[in-house]
């Protein structure tokens, strides 16, 4: 084999919590993620040596300092791998959305060199060498839906969300994650928004009472850098959406509706005023195009 596709889920988190901070600046985080349906197109292709990088969006930088790059480097560092490759990266999920974008590129990366080169590495083990590349990459190669807890090592599934679609509403504006936790108050930390939407999710509750377990730590910080945020979360919740919230370090705002019908209606009422998804949960973080394995 000398070329393989795949898909890089996107992830939303459906809760985050800032429990604290380490002596070497990163923060503790306890999180549910989700993947969704929202991907991007990886393509690897086998050369003699190097790393090549070729995306059609403009904006991605093609060096070292993309994730996908980072990500080879890791991979042939500890399997003491021969030979380049050359990554094609088709983008849909947006930057510096809070979307794991980069992370979800990274993932499947390491996923699609470890199969195109056959080095025979697990999940587990994957993820350990992930663990330098991006804070959600360890997540990325699980997908589904996880607590994710530390500063993103530690992935645990979880029962999965109710069944329901998803409405991703990106502004225009875009946000840094290091200002957002610049910013982040101290009085912050140790929010609870996790334990409880994990123990509703044990109970098998619907999607009504897991939507309002709904709750983001940094959600106040971005609304002051970018005040579209609450705008979005109103316009979703005065639409019918069961729940509303800022993934990640935002800006990108979800919404949870019971159909797809709903969702789509949303996107078309604000078609043009942002860039606006209609998703799917999904139970994977990466898959081979042609139907192949997946992690």
């Amino acid at each position: 084999m000398d070329q393989i596709s795949l898909r890089a889920y996107a992830k939303v988190n459906l809760s985050l919590d800032v429990l604290g901070r380490r002596p070497d600046g990163y923060h503790l985080l306890r999180s549910i993620m989700q993947s969704v349906s929202l991907a991007d197109t990886i393509t690897l292709r086998k050369r003699p040596q190097g790393i090549v990088i070729r995306s059609d969006d403009p904006g991605l930088p093609l060096d070292q300092a993309n994730t996908c790059w980072r990500a080879c480097t890791a991979f042939r560092s500890f399997t003491k791998l021969e030979g380049g490759v050359e990554i094609h990266i088709a983008k849909q999920i947006p930057l510096a959305a809070g979307l794991g974008g980069a992370s979800a590129d990274a993932a499947a990366v390491l996923y699609g060199l470890n199969r195109l080169f056959k080095a025979g590495l697990d999940l587990a083990q994957l993820q350990e060498l992930s663990l330098n590349v991006g804070a959600d990459v360890p997540f990325c190669l699980q997908g589904g839906t996880c607590l994710v807890e530390g500063i993103g090592e530690k992935v645990t599934p979880v029962d999965p969300f109710p069944t329901c679609t998803l409405v991703l509403v990106k502004p225009r504006a875009k946000v840094l994650t290091a200002e957002v936790y610049a910013r982040l108050d101290s009085n912050a930390h140790g929010t609870s928004y996790t334990p409880w939407l994990a123990q509703l999710l044990r109970e098998g509750r619907g999607l009504a009472e897991a939507a309002q377990a709904l709750g983001n730590a940094l959600e106040t910080v971005t609304e002051v850098l970018v005040p579209e945020v609450s705008l979005w979360k109103q316009r979703l919740l005065e639409y019918g959406a069961r729940g509303a919230l800022m993934s990640g370090s935002g800006p990108t705002v979800l919404g949870l509706f019971s159909t797809a019908g709903q969702a789509r209606s949303f996107q078309e009422r604000y078609a043009g005023q942002a860039q606006i998804f209609v998703v799917e949960l999904t139970g994977v973080g990466v898959e081979e195009i042609d139907g192949g394995d997946q992690v």
